[in-house]
């Protein structure tokens, strides 16, 4: 067995956490002075040793399960024989509709096995029809798995989104081949209207294999709500629907110690730049005209005392190491003002968009354009590292094993609570 991320097995030192417990619990007992031992029955000592072999039984069980979960987090393998002279085609599952690939794959099924490029690589099945808006794959993710396949070469038919590389380059001994089959459309999408009273202002995306724009455009007509108001019908683009937005006023609390009130004037001053980019009224309350924390989109406190409490809060807490000027707490919705506010680094380090960031005023339309980008890779920029085996057992092919392991991980889990239940351990 061989595991894909062997760093991990340090933490099979945690074995000795269940011994030390169990030695640990083994305290001396107590000597009681009584006047006479007539009425005492002799011990069973065949129990005694039955209660001994039940702990020793239940520690087993319990450092095997710290092993399991140790391996589990290495990622365990198994070396099989592969078989060197096939070819494997793997293919993304919302390319299997096309016309022309469909053409290739059907010549290609005689001889060689066309797989579905995502978990699991299922055989791909020509009588089936696919869905186009399936699950979006993460090729870098995918290639280790490619280990498993019995093929010294691979071929994988993509559309190599940049949305789909969300992790390192991966390290791989098989041989793979990037087809990329690049989209010479540019499709427009409506992605979302906000109501800006009389007008609407509707929100496009225009993307393709280079470059995605985002659009906004006031419209006084050609739309119509729809019958619950929440979105809004399209009459010039074929009634799409799209989800219809309108902008709350945004509050802001803010707590200020006198000799922090510079740093208050640029955060103010930022907050006010906010609203006129956004178009959305935003309103700072100081002392005296404060908000409840949970009502306030954010809570601002700038001394030399950390302070917060419920909602959003942004706290002065000073970190010269820190990189940026606003860096996220260790707990959740807190965010630490790294340093002193003045001209230079307000501007050079960009506090504006920081703010605007933890605002979380464009979340929602942020996912709604990264599900929209059909940016693509090159195929130079998508190819993983290729480690060529030096050895002939290094040329095996490796196949994950982790649901097996997982699987005797739960088994073993279940039998450890029964028997400690009934033993009372």
């Amino acid at each position: 067995m061989v595991f894909t991320d062997p760093s991990y097995l340090w933490a099979l030192l945690g074995l000795l956490v269940p011994l030390a417990i169990h030695l640990w619990s083994k305290k001396e007992a107590n000597t009681i002075k009584i006047g006479s031992i007539q009425l005492l029955d002799e011990s069973n000592s065949r129990q005694s040793s039955s209660i001994q072999l039940n702990e020793w039984l239940l520690l087993l069980l319990r450092m095997l399960i710290v092993a399991l979960i140790v391996m589990l987090m290495a990622g365990p393998h198994w070396r099989t024989k592969g078989n060197q002279k096939k070819v494997t085609y793997l293919v993304e599952e919302s390319l299997v509709n096309d016309a022309s690939l469909r053409t290739i794959l059907d010549s290609l099924q005689e001889g060689s096995p066309v797989r579905l490029l995502k978990n699991g690589f299922p055989h791909w099945n020509p009588d089936m029809e696919y869905r186009q808006d399936r699950e979006q794959p993460y090729y870098w993710q995918l290639v280790p798995k490619m280990d498993s396949l019995h093929s010294d070469s691979i071929v994988v038919f993509t559309k190599a989104l940049v949305k789909g590389f969300r992790s390192m380059r991966p390290n791989t001994q098989k041989k793979i081949h990037w087809v990329v089959l690049e989209s010479e459309e540019t499709p427009v999408q409506p992605l979302k209207a906000i109501d800006r009273d009389p007008q609407v202002e509707l929100i496009t995306l225009s993307s393709n294999s280079r470059a995605t724009k985002i659009e906004r455009e006031m419209l006084d007509d050609g739309f119509e709500l729809t019958t619950g108001g929440d979105s809004l019908r399209l009459l010039s683009k074929s009634e799409e629907t799209v989800p219809l937005a309108s902008l709350d006023t945004l509050h802001i609390n803010m707590y200020v110690e006198e000799e922090f009130e510079r740093e208050g004037h640029y955060i103010e001053a930022s907050f006010k730049a906010l609203s006129t980019y956004l178009k959305q009224p935003i309103i700072v309350h100081r002392e005296g005209d404060l908000l409840g924390e949970n009502k306030a989109q954010l809570n601002v406190a700038l001394g030399t005392e950390p302070k917060y409490g419920d909602g959003k809060w942004l706290v002065y807490r000073a970190d010269p190491i820190a990189d940026r000027l606003i860096q996220a707490g260790q707990t959740k919705d807190v965010y630490w003002l790294t340093s002193r506010l003045d001209p230079k680094n307000t501007v050079e380090q960009h506090l504006t968009e920081q703010l605007l960031y933890i605002l979380g005023v464009a979340s929602e339309l942020d996912k709604l354009v990264e599900r929209a980008d059909g940016r693509q890779l090159e195929v130079t920029e998508l190819e993983p590292n290729y480690v060529a085996p030096r050895k002939k057992r290094e040329r095996a092919t490796m196949i994950d094993v982790s649901f097996w392991v997982f699987g005797l991980l739960g088994l073993l889990m279940l039998l450890e609570r029964v028997m400690a239940h009934f033993k009372k351990q």
